[in-house]
């Protein structure tokens, strides 16, 4: 093996020269010496495997994730597809589900009323140490199908065994700015129950992402609402500098929402890691909540 080299033992050495002067060879030194090849030999295999291991496998173990699984709900997603990035960076192992199972996922659908979600996701979840939802709909007529269906899938993931539980939901302004906006309600309902039924079942072990306004990537989107990488820097830039969070803290509703700044998609997968890994484990329902916990891995 490239990198490894066999060194000689006394025993080898004497073996070999009396070899090379034809004198007889003692059996009981000749059974040591095969011993000490093979257990050498032995040794070599064994470091070289370790060097030749799947690279997720050995950075895991390299940064003690090694008994770390995670399940993504709604992994080929905006925010989804990130904190699989992110996962994958740290070397963790995790399992991500998609409504049509593209890729590598594993097909979970919220709005096939014929899927038990509970069931499905406790079959999923069987050996992973925490699940992170990035399951989301606005806008559709499915909003509280839905968003509803990450308070299932807690029930699941309790019965599974899993420890940690995150879940991206929406800010407590922006909940506040939506009453009596007729089309966001089922949207808000879904949102609160899935809240709801997380605190209920993991009670030491939940994490609850709320940002406002999240950007990233390279498009632009009405729904659900995106703004691409290069404009949401500017914005968050501006809003995040004092004159503006003052403004924020003292304007009502809506106008309080839109001065608060957006927050990088990054961000918010890495706090979604972080409680993933049980480094944070509360609501973030701020904008500095969020980011400071994205620092933590």
């Amino acid at each position: 093996v490239r990198g490894f080299t066999l060194t000689t033992t006394h025993v080898q050495r004497q073996s070999i020269v009396r070899a090379m002067s034809s004198e007889p060879i003692d059996e009981e030194l000749q059974s040591s010496s095969r011993r000490d090849f093979f257990a050498l030999t032995g040794s070599s295999i064994i470091a070289a495997s370790s060097i030749l291991m799947k690279p997720q496998q050995a950075m895991a173990e390299g940064t003690g994730y090694s008994d770390v699984k995670v399940l993504v709900l709604g992994g080929s997603g905006f925010v989804g597809s990130e904190v699989c990035k992110q996962l994958a960076a740290l070397g963790i192992d995790f399992v991500a589900t998609s409504r049509d199972g593209r890729g590598d996922t594993k097909a979970l659908d919220f709005t096939n009323s014929a899927v038990n979600i509970a069931t499905e996701v406790e079959e999923l979840a069987k050996g992973c140490s925490a699940v992170i939802s990035c399951i989301g709909a606005i806008g559709t007529s499915d909003d509280e199908v839905v968003n509803s269906g990450t308070g299932l899938a807690a029930i699941g993931a309790k019965a599974a065994g899993v420890k940690n539980f995150v879940y991206i939901s929406v800010a407590p302004e922006v909940r506040e700015s939506a009453k009596g906006v007729g089309f966001l309600a089922k949207y808000m309902e879904g949102k609160q129950f899935s809240e709801d039924t997380i605190k209920g079942n993991f009670a030491a072990g939940y994490t609850i992402i709320e940002p406002t306004f999240i950007y990233g990537g390279d498009k632009f989107a009405l729904n659900p609402p995106r703004v691409a990488d290069g404009y949401g820097k500017l914005v968050e830039g501006l809003l995040s500098s004092g004159p503006f969070r003052a403004a924020a803290k003292v304007s009502p509703g809506i106008i309080g929402v839109a001065l608060e700044p957006p927050v990088k998609v990054g961000a918010v997968a890495g706090a979604a890691v972080s409680g993933s890994l049980g480094l944070v484990q509360t609501t973030l329902d701020t904008y500095d909540k969020i980011n400071e916990a994205s620092k933590l891995v």
